[in-house]
């Protein structure tokens, strides 16, 4: 979804004015005189002078007949008419409905009838029958009123009491306390559902005729901070009725603390022809645009958000102060559809200016094409098919003295040999037991859960250090039946879960391990180091197999050369078949070989440099996925941005500029696991994190934050998430980690950790891994 705006138009005294559209005009009240404008720029405005007194309502009827009322009359003007009499040089005429109703707060039409909120009467005006009727019943002001049927009608007043009234007995048959603590501020009847509206940002669906409240949605949650830079949030949470919510007050960049306000509700149902295609973030994670055959399209202050009328599952949420170019605070909203699109006729909160935006569905062309997973072949001349077989290198055999045969012997026929080929013998089992095999194969029917299992509840504690040393990295292999750590004292150790009692060491780094991560079939692990240095270890010996050393292109000279900055980051890359490695602004793609001699359990390492790109800033994270063929690999770069590099053009392929406050210090991609399938279009998220901002997730497709989380006192730890993609551990300061749901903002869970430092989840299990500074790795399951 996609707002653009159509028009400016500076009114002084926006809030002043009494505003109402239809389908093809907008009218705009001040005082005596209506001014109406056509949504067609040719066409000029049409001035309507009939009241005597200051007009207090209107509506239009159809999409040519405006209402307007005043204290002395009730008018009808038809647009079109009055059009072709200002053509003529002639005064356009009204048609008076009555007179001496009252000021009218509230109008509507519902087939031959006129409802007029006047006050605390509620008044009906028959326009077939030519007949009025007042009906008196409420204590305070009637907000809105609206025919549910042509028998009766509900009416809703200040102090939250919904009535409803039978028009043929002129009297309430029923009444309803609505419980809000905030003011109602808009309404919505279609057919046997009323949607209510508040200024906490909340939404209300009741059934009208018994006044059962059927759902109560915390729209103003989804909504970014007016401080914070999200364009895009989406949800599907829906609170309880039993839930307690505590409106939260916003301040803006003007210094005015505001709230989200519902400002207006539309629906857009299928059974009147239109259908709206939106993006949705289901359980799964992102998928692509589809038609929704019913849609609430709910107006707040400071954005718009789209959901589903059946399920109540927040579709699509655009805010007003971060859309491109940035859109005002509405102080007034009125929604219509011109054409196919929704269009908005809105007031600004803090300029006198009246601005009609559309929300229109983006076209293919508009749309982004750039996917995680590799959906096209590849480019010939891209590094990624630089995969040609590693040559083995020929063993030459010394030649001992004597051994040389000067005379060959005649070669034999073969038939007074032993046949080389012995025929098939059928394997014939006379005592018909069945016989066990060594190893008993290994059971592979395990699915993760896909019920909500949160790690919260702490299983054990594992001592990796007999010092009280730091655990900067964790990683789990892809089975789950192994832990890799990197520590504080330049060491490493893999442990073998869920005791820990079989561990292996990998002794070769001067200055502590950053980072830590797995090849795919769980054989290799690759170090990085503050020494400057990468590695590649063995997991069943501990050798070290690669040492990776700065390298010009010159292969000759590889060896020669060490790294002269700290290496970001570095990886097993495209299903282990590369080793992706990021230096300076300068991101390294090797391929690597491990070759094992004959009569020795000892393997020998080699790569060779494959390609080298040079990007624009000082690259400070990396990440890029490697259980699935992709052809993207993200950095965070000095300038606070993030970047998609894409190895198949060989070119920069997306950038999000001033991605946080900081320079980012750690991206992620979704690894996926074999234990729980997702959808393609999950994999197009991406984290980053940085030292004194949030935790941010983003939608590569659009380039845009599709979720921000409150890192606990703002400090550079290292988040993670789940397997299920649904669940963000955050580390804090305060001996906590704070477990975020990626459909919501807030941290849903806190667990005690004495100074975690790194979190890490397992592909398998419901199960989080926590590194401390002080030697111990904290395992938290999910009961």
């Amino acid at each position: 979804m996609d707002i653009r705006v159509l028009e400016r138009r500076k009114i002084p005294n926006s809030y002043d004015y009494i505003i109402n559209i239809s389908t093809n005009y907008f009218a705009v009240a001040e005082d005596t005189i209506i001014n109406v404008y056509s949504l067609d720029v040719t066409k000029k405005a049409i001035q309507l002078k009939g009241h005597t007194s200051a007009i207090t309502q209107m509506h239009f009827s159809a999409s040519n007949i405006l209402l307007s009322s005043s204290s002395e009359s009730l008018l009808s003007w038809d647009i079109d008419d009055a059009r072709i009499a200002i053509n003529a040089d002639s005064q356009p005429q009204p048609v008076y409905i009555g007179a001496g109703l009252g000021a009218a707060s509230f109008i509507t039409t519902a087939k031959n009838h006129i409802l007029l909120v006047v006050g605390m009467d509620l008044i009906i005006i028959d326009t077939v029958a030519a007949t009025t009727r007042i009906l008196k019943g409420h204590c305070s002001s009637i907000l809105f009123c609206e025919m549910v049927n042509p028998s009766q009608i509900i009416s809703l007043s200040i102090d939250n009491h919904l009535k409803v009234w039978c028009l043929n007995e002129k009297c309430a048959i029923a009444q309803f306390q609505l419980l809000s603590s905030a003011t109602l501020t808009s309404f919505l009847l279609d057919v046997d559902t009323l949607y209510i509206g508040s200024a906490d940002g909340m939404v209300y669906v009741y059934e009208p005729i018994s006044g059962t409240r059927l759902k109560r949605i915390n729209i103003e949650n989804y909504l970014p901070d007016v401080s914070e830079c999200n364009h895009l949030i989406t949800d599907e949470t829906i609170i309880n009725a039993d839930q307690q919510y505590h409106p939260v007050q916003k301040e803006t960049t003007n210094g005015v603390c505001v709230t989200n306000s519902v400002l207006e509700i539309l629906k857009i149902s299928s059974s009147s022809g239109n259908e709206m295609a939106v993006s949705t973030f289901g359980l799964d994670g992102p998928v692509l645009d589809l038609d929704v055959e019913n849609v609430l399209i709910i107006f707040l202050t400071s954005g718009v958000v789209q959901l589903n009328a059946l399920s109540f599952q927040i579709l699509n949420c655009t805010s007003f102060l971060h859309h491109t170019p940035p859109l005002p605070l509405a102080y007034t909203v009125q929604c219509f559809r011109h054409k196919t699109n929704p269009h908005l006729v809105c007031t600004d909160l803090f300029n006198d200016e009246l601005i009609i935006l559309e929300l229109r569905k983006l076209s293919q062309n508009e749309k982004s094409h750039l996917k995680m997973v590799q959906t096209c072949t590849l480019v010939p001349g891209t590094p990624l098919l630089s995969m040609s077989t590693w040559k083995k290198p020929t063993e030459v055999k010394p030649i001992v003295k004597g051994s040389e045969r000067k005379k060959s012997k005649a070669k034999s026929s073969g038939y007074s040999n032993k046949p080389t080929q012995e025929m098939f013998k059928p394997n014939i089992n006379p005592s018909g037991k069945q016989e066990k095999s060594s190893k008993a194969p290994k059971s592979t029917n395990y699915v993760y859960p896909s019920e909500e299992c949160r790690p919260i509840y702490l299983k054990h504690k594992l001592k990796v250090s007999d010092r009280n040393t730091p655990v900067e990295a964790i990683a789990y292999c892809r089975d789950s039946n192994m832990l890799a750590a990197g520590l504080g004292d330049s060491s490493g150790i893999v442990l073998k879960l869920p005791n820990g009692n079989k561990s292996t060491l990998l002794l070769g780094h001067t200055a502590p391990i950053t980072n830590i991560r797995w090849s795919t079939l769980g054989r290799q692990i690759i170090t990085t180091s503050n020494d400057k240095s990468c590695k590649v270890w063995d997991i069943s010996s501990g050798d070290m197999l690669i040492d990776i050393k700065y390298t010009d292109g010159n292969t000759k000279n590889c060896e020669k050369l060490e790294f002269k900055k700290d290496i970001v980051g570095a990886q097993f890359y495209y299903i282990d078949k590369f080793i992706l490695l990021a230096h300076s602004s300068e991101l390294y793609l090797y391929k690597h070989h491990v070759d094992k001699k004959k009569n020795s359990k000892r393997a020998i390492g080699r790569y060779q440099s494959v390609h080298c790109s040079s990007l624009s800033q000082t690259i400070t994270a990396l990440s890029a996925p490697n259980s699935y063929y992709s052809t993207l690999a993200v950095c965070g770069l000095s300038d606070k941005s993030l970047v998609l590099y894409d190895y198949n053009r060989q070119e920069v392929a997306l950038k999000i500029g001033d991605a946080h406050e900081r320079v980012p210090h750690l991206v992620r991609t979704v690894e996926g696991s074999k234990f729980i399938s997702h959808s393609s279009e999950t994999y197009n998220l991406i984290m980053s994190s940085s030292v004194l901002d949030n935790v941010k997730l983003w939608d590569i497709r659009s380039g845009q934050c599709a979720r921000s989380f409150n890192k606990p006192n703002k400090i550079g730890t290292s988040p993670s998430m789940s397997a299920c993609v649904r669940y963000v551990a955050v580390p804090g300061e305060d001996h906590t980690v704070h477990i975020f749901d990626i459909r919501g903002k807030a941290a849903i869970s806190k667990m005690q950790v004495d100074n975690p430092l790194t979190t890490a989840f397992s592909p398998k299990y419901p199960q989080l891994a926590v590194g401390s500074t002080d030697g111990v790795v904290s395992f938290f399951n999910d009961r």
